[in-house]
């Protein structure tokens, strides 16, 4: 009798664990992405989702807007002076498919298209317009990037300057004295 029961616990735990591996938990506003060989299988939304076992994996995507903070970006500008921008970008997943395909992370390749979108708006303005219409300025961000960020599975939400330092060379403060 005992080693029908200790059989039937072996098969029962066996069950739990094969039960365990096949269901996963998506929480709410997120997205799972199914993985199987590498590529994205499916996605589904938030509930209950059953993958096979060794052949697929889950990426939990979150949809909600998260921030990139701070990212510093040094340029310069189209009359030469050199700027360095500090900025807060709130950014969201939009098709989170393309987001797990992103490379390293989709946080991270955000970051640099933001990065990279900042020095192209920074090198074709004045220093002037820059100080002067920081939120135009700021406004055109998005649009700018939003090309290089959709192919990615994200969307800029809102862009924050926190701080600008400009450095001011000899040259600038002769024109100023």
């Amino acid at each position: 009798m005992d080693s029908a029961a200790l059989v039937v616990a072996a098969v029962a735990l066996a069950a739990a664990v094969i039960g365990c591996a096949l269901v996963r938990i998506v929480p709410a506003g997120h997205r799972g992405v199914v993985i199987r060989a590498g590529r994205v299988a499916r996605t589904s939304p938030s509930g209950l989702l059953v993958v096979v076992p060794v052949a697929e994996r889950v990426e939990m995507v979150a949809l909600h807007p998260r921030v990139i903070d701070p990212l510093s970006v040094s340029s310069v500008t189209r009359d030469g002076v050199e700027v360095r921008l500090v900025v807060s970008v709130l950014w969201c997943v939009t098709d989170p498919a393309l987001a797990v395909q992103a490379v390293p992370d989709a946080r991270t390749a955000v970051a640099d298209v933001v990065e990279r979108g900042l020095h192209h708006l920074v090198a074709n303005v004045d220093l002037a317009y820059l100080l002067r219409d920081r939120e135009a300025f700021l406004g055109r961000l998005p649009v700018t990037v939003l090309p290089l960020v959709s192919p990615l599975g994200g969307e800029l939400v809102d862009v924050d300057l926190l701080d600008a330092e400009v450095r001011v060379g000899p040259e600038l403060l002769r024109l100023l004295a």
